[in-house]
């Protein structure tokens, strides 16, 4: 079977793009496979790990430039599948509806949004939900389910890892892995900022480390700075990024997993997440999260501390969380207040629970069977063709 993921490209520093690198190699196993990078790649084609990347022109998701790549890589729009990894409201479907399509997909509210139901109507597409959540909530198109994974062979806790991201080793750290994009914040970052500052006011040693974007120039989102000068949080209390490296010099993974092992916990209390990365390469170095419990967070959090949430309506049609400050508060105390003894029980815990989501179980255990059941379905719809009658 051929097969065009259509996505980020796979050196993007995104979530999207870590599962193309991830996952194209392994299917290039098993698929003639070609990378089509809506985001990542303008203007020319590369080769990466011996797979041909096909470029975007027009900075769009791909709508410009989709079929153009189909016919190109299967001689015709319906000569192999085209496997997107995206938010699919985003794409036109009356030009997606002539290709042969299956959706590797995020649901991040609750109902799916109407665009995401419209889209699978209108194009046939397979359905692949990346969490039991979304399987549940795309349920009425037969959906498959591929979480997304991680290499937990590369996150893992690593010893000295605070003296060489400069943390000091006595202080409680909290940690937030988060892109600053939208506003509202589907991040919470708002929320994580105010409910740092008032455990911060009973523990003058914790720190917060933001992994993120300050300004919010780069996504459209929040400016952190008078925020964080709002509840009187300055350099002794919050560390940032190295801004140019967040932005346009990603450093090595090998620098994240030192930050998640200098983490006494990850703060991670969505909106709404269509899997949450962060949660899980957080679990894997052995440290709990704190997640709201909606959506995909509920499950990937396998060690931790679940908040309550008021809903809120988004633009989308559909509803998101607010996550309760109070509640935010009460599990950094209890974190805060875990004896030695829990507390490594729990990172091992949330490592155990982390294998789950390994990336070559994930590929054995769900890519496989999804690629066999895609490929009867596509089979299934062939026409039916009639010998003609001899002479």
């Amino acid at each position: 079977m051929k097969v065009l993921l259509h996505s980020n490209a796979p050196w993007s520093p995104s979530g999207y793009g870590q599962q193309v690198a991830l996952f194209a190699p392994r299917l290039a196993g098993r698929v003639e496979l070609s990378l089509s990078a809506f985001h990542g790649l303008q203007g020319g084609r590369l080769r990466w790990h011996d797979i041909d990347v096909l470029p975007s022109v027009g900075g769009t998701y791909g709508d410009e430039s989709i079929l153009g790549h189909a016919e190109s890589v299967f001689g015709a729009l319906r000569g192999g599948l085209v496997l997107t990894l995206l938010d699919v409201p985003a794409l036109d479907p009356q030009l997606w509806r002539a290709l042969d399509v299956a959706c590797w997909l995020p649901v991040d509210h609750d109902p799916a949004p109407p665009s995401v139901g419209a889209f699978l109507a209108q194009t046939a597409a397979i359905p692949i939900a990346m969490s039991r959540f979304g399987q549940d909530r795309l349920a009425g198109f037969d959906p498959l389910y591929v979480p997304h994974g991680i290499d937990t062979t590369l996150f893992h806790a690593r010893e000295g890892a605070r003296e060489r991201v400069g943390l000091p080793a006595s202080a409680f750290v909290v940690g937030a892995v988060a892109m600053n994009k939208g506003v509202p914040s589907r991040k919470s970052l708002p929320q994580i900022v105010e409910a740092f500052a008032a455990f911060r006011a009973r523990h003058g040693e914790a720190l917060l480390y933001l992994h993120t974007e300050v300004t919010g120039h780069y996504n459209e989102g929040y400016d952190l700075r008078p925020l964080l000068a709002a509840f009187g949080l300055g350099e002794d209390a919050v560390v940032l990024a190295d801004q140019y490296h967040y932005r346009f010099d990603p450093l090595p993974a090998e620098h994240l997993v030192d930050l998640y092992s200098s983490f006494d916990v990850l703060l991670n209390p969505a909106m709404g997440e269509g899997f949450g990365l962060p949660i899980l390469e957080a679990q894997a170095c052995g440290v709990p999260a704190i997640v709201t419990d909606f959506t995909a967070m509920s499950e990937v959090c396998g060690a931790g501390w679940k908040v309550g949430y008021d809903r809120v309506r988004t633009p989308m049609r559909s509803w998101q969380a607010w996550p309760k400050v109070d509640e935010l508060v009460d599990s950094l105390e209890a974190c805060y207040a875990l004896p030695e003894a829990d507390r490594r029980a729990l990172g091992a815990r949330a490592r155990e629970h982390a294998l789950h989501y390994d990336v070559d179980t994930v590929f054995e255990r769900d890519w496989l069977p999804a690629l066999d059941a895609i490929e009867q379905r596509i089979a299934d719809r062939a026409p039916i063709r009639i010998p003609a009658r001899a002479a």
